[in-house]
């Protein structure tokens, strides 16, 4: 009676298959193969954005990238606000006599 092992089976599949599949994964045409394929992507996924884009504006709604054009923008404003802050922290500093109580 023989037993049945997953394992055993698995590990045999795994030494049989390794090596094949690792001469095509390190081959230059695999390289060239998976950089076409990318940009392809790229190119596609571009594309279907720039239609996404173009139908929720017509329908009057953001689109991701003025999402990621006003996400800058206050961020920018942000960066200016801590800025002016801190230059008037300073001043305020530097001025050296009591603040005015109205």
């Amino acid at each position: 009676m023989s037993t049945f092992s997953l394992r055993g089976l698995y590990d045999e599949l795994e030494r049989r298959i390794t090596p094949p599949v690792e001469t095509v994964v390190h081959s230059d045409e695999f390289a060239a193969t998976m950089k076409i394929i990318g940009r392809t992507r790229s190119a596609i996924g571009g594309r279907i954005d720039a239609a996404g884009a173009a139908v929720l504006h017509a329908v009057n709604l953001p689109a991701g990238s003025d999402i990621r054009k006003l996400r800058r923008q206050v961020g920018d404003l942000d960066y200016e606000i801590r800025r002016l802050r801190r230059e008037l922290a300073e001043r305020d500093e530097n001025d050296g006599s009591p603040a005015e109580e109205g």
